[in-house]
């Protein structure tokens, strides 16, 4: 079995085995998901690796044509060195026979990041990469205390400040439910505290809170509800607050992945209504009618395409840091004209 521990999962993933040409990281939590896989192409290829080094396909696109993922991990790199080809699984389409020909065959000069929600323990793609002596599957689970204590000590060691211990305490029980949101939160709490002794428990009560997880509740409505302007409004005023439009992405993917599941369940008989209450993480009942005109109102094929553009977004942020939240909201806009087409593909009178 090469089913790595979550808790060693930092320390894998920092030493890449040239034996393991395929990793697949998978579990609830996006944003873990998303900094686990990208700390494992850092250390393939470096922290400053070139963006030939990184290549993003299309799970739709391998599950059509198995052979993209094989001739792509075989070519070789233009410039030498090393490349991560990142697949994210989106939709139900499978494409273990396309893994599996790369365990079979492991090329030299590529490493394979799969990256995916939940998978259960019969999903096929996970049984392969358990049972395989060339792959690794990492879990991601919700962030524990220690966790959650571990990127509160790097952020505050990186901002060159300390933090009192009900301070630290408080902040813990504020944040959690996503990695990224959570490092995202720390790191807006350092700046707000630079130049000052240390954070205090008055620092994390002034900065951190539930207002930032309602703006982007009310954002991510927005943009599945197909509301251009207020996803605008919304997404701006985040911004402008210090929100970097990665998390806001990772907000949104993570939201049609549910929306996704949804849909499932409805065309598998559930109702709309008990689906939306069942949700974990629970749905604030706010939202709640929300929600559920959006499960009602997205058809499948449009879920998948918008978690496809969303995928690409997160990919593109990381690689031009610069350009991130301009990349982000350019792909959001272009999410919300799926609901507003849907919208009108609904309206029109049928002939």
């Amino acid at each position: 079995m090469v089913q790595i521990k979550p808790a060693d999962a930092d320390r894998y993933l920092s030493r890449p085995d040239p034996a393991v040409r395929v990793v697949l990281v998978y579990g609830a939590d996006e944003g873990l998901v998303a900094e686990r896989a990208d700390r494992f192409a850092k250390a393939v290829i470096g922290k400053d690796g070139d963006d030939f080094a990184r290549l993003r396909l299309d799970s739709a696109a391998i599950a059509e044509d198995p052979a993209t993922l094989a001739d792509e991990a075989h070519a070789v790199p233009l410039f030498g060195g090393t490349r991560v080809i990142s697949v994210r699984l989106a939709g139900n389409r499978p494409i273990d026979k396309a893994v599996a020909s790369i365990l079979n065959a492991p090329p030299e000069d590529s490493w394979i990041v799969l990256t995916a929600g939940e998978l259960r323990k019969t999903a096929p793609l996970r049984k392969l990469c358990e049972s395989h002596k060339g792959a690794w599957a990492v879990a991601t689970y919700a962030d524990t205390d220690r966790d959650l204590d571990g990127v509160i000590d790097e952020e505050t060691k990186n901002a060159g400040l300390s933090i009192t211990a009900d301070a630290r305490s408080l902040l813990r029980s504020l944040i959690g439910s996503d990695r990224m949101i959570s490092r995202s939160e720390v790191r807006k709490l350092c700046l707000y505290a630079a130049g000052t002794d240390g954070i205090t428990i008055d620092d994390v009560r002034e900065v951190i809170g539930d207002s930032g997880a309602f703006a982007i509740d009310e954002t991510i409505d927005a943009l599945a509800s197909g509301d251009a302007a207020a996803l605008d409004r919304g997404y701006r005023r985040l911004v402008s607050s210090g929100t970097p439009g990665s998390v806001v992405a990772g907000a949104a993917l993570r939201h049609f992945n549910f929306l996704q599941k949804a849909r499932f369940a409805v065309d598998g008989g559930d109702t709309v209504d008990s689906v939306v209450r069942r949700a974990i993480p629970p749905i604030f009942f706010a939202r709640q009618p929300s929600v559920t005109r959006q499960v009602s109102s997205w058809a499948p094929a449009r879920i998948e395409r918008a978690l496809a553009l969303l995928d690409q977004a997160m990919l593109d942020s990381r690689l031009h840091g610069t350009l991130a939240d301009e990349i982000v909201g350019q792909t959001l806009e272009l999410v919300a004209t799926l609901a507003a087409s849907d919208k009108r593909t609904r309206a029109a009178p049928t002939p």
